[in-house]
Parts: structure tokens; C-alpha cells; sequence
């Protein structure tokens, strides 16, 4: 009688502690979906905390800004790659191995479509993050006027990357590249 006991328990603990069935998982699945266009337009504040997203975007402009553009490497496309998901890193790198690209390089610093000279007071904000996708805000002075870049991302296989780069000129990276 005891062992009948102890065996109904652990079957009605067993059943109550079940996972969720594969109808429950798939309706998750699609609210997280509908919600990512709401996610995508909810600007988080500065004191957000920092993800793969934007500090993907930070190492970009920090540290590869002036001197490891990988906007304008013409000899190795490893830090197109780093930084772009595959088809927009296919529209920098043919234009950049054209002899004459559709943009000057030397002239013009594609991270902001503008001169080197004329930024300063840089800022890369938290990513607002819905799904697979994320959007992220650059901050700066272009000839002591304030302006923002915003860059699209997307989530390819576990791996993020910039999709479209935003100018304050309703201009597009790769349209421009085009």
C-alpha cells in the first residue's frame, strides 16, 4: 500500500512539473514577434543597460572610426565582415573595390556621411531590441550641430550585425553604395 502511495505522488509530481506542450511554445513565440516592431520604437535611455547590440556598434565607431575604417579598407574585407551582415557587407566591399566608389573615402567618413574634421562629441546609445532585430542611436556634432545616425541590425544565426546605416539626410549606406 505504501509503495502505491509513493508511486501515484511521484506520478502526480511528475505531471504537474511537465514542460510546456510544443502549442504553448509556438504561441509565446508569436507574442514576442508582434511585440518586436513595439520594442523597436521604445528609445531606451541612457542609463539602460548596455547590449551585444549597441556595443557592437561602440567597438565600430570607437575604436575602428579614424584608423581601421572598415569602411574604407580596400585590401581586407575580415572587418566589413565583423561588423556587417552578409549582403550589406557585399555592397561595401564591391564598392569599395571599385577605382572610383560611388563615395570619397579620403573625404568623406561613411560612419556619418561626413568629414572627419567637422565631428566630435560622439555617443552610441543603448539598442532598442525587438526579436531578431535591433536599432541603435549615434549621437554626434556635425560642424557644432547636433545630429543621429541610426543603424539597423539584424540577428543572422546567433550572430549580430548592421543591416542599414541611417543618415540624418534621409540618406541610406547602401543606397548610396548602389
Amino acid at each position: 500500500m505504501k509503495i502505491t502511495c509513493i508511486s501515484l505522488l511521484l506520478l502526480f509530481s511528475f505531471l504537474a512539473c511537465q514542460t510546456k506542450t510544443k502549442q504553448d511554445e509556438s504561441k509565446e513565440k508569436t507574442i514576442v514577434a508582434d511585440d518586436s516592431a513595439t520594442a523597436l520604437s521604445k528609445r531606451p535611455g541612457p542609463d539602460a543597460p548596455r547590449t551585444v547590440p549597441d556595443r557592437l556598434v561602440r567597438a565600430l565607431y570607437f575604436e575602428h572610426n579614424k584608423t581601421e575604417n572598415p569602411l574604407r579598407d580596400k585590401k581586407n574585407r575580415a572587418l566589413i565582415d565583423e561588423f556587417f551582415t552578409k549582403p550589406t557587407a557585399d555592397i561595401i566591399w564591391n564598392d569599395v573595390q571599385k577605382s572610383s566608389g560611388r563615395v570619397n573615402r579620403t573625404k568623406t567618413n561613411l560612419l556619418y556621411n561626413a568629414p572627419d574634421a567637422n565631428i566630435k562629441k560622439m555617443w552610441v546609445e543603448p539598442a532598442a531590441i525587438g526579436g531578431t532585430r535591433a536599432i541603435v542611436y549615434v549621437t554626434f556634432t556635425n560642424k557644432d550641430k547636433p545630429e543621429e545616425v541610426k543603424i539597423d541590425m539584424q540577428q543572422v544565426a546567433g550572430r549580430w550585425g548592421i543591416t542599414e546605416i541611417n543618415y540624418p539626410n534621409d540618406q541610406q549606406l547602401t543606397k548610396m553604395l548602389k
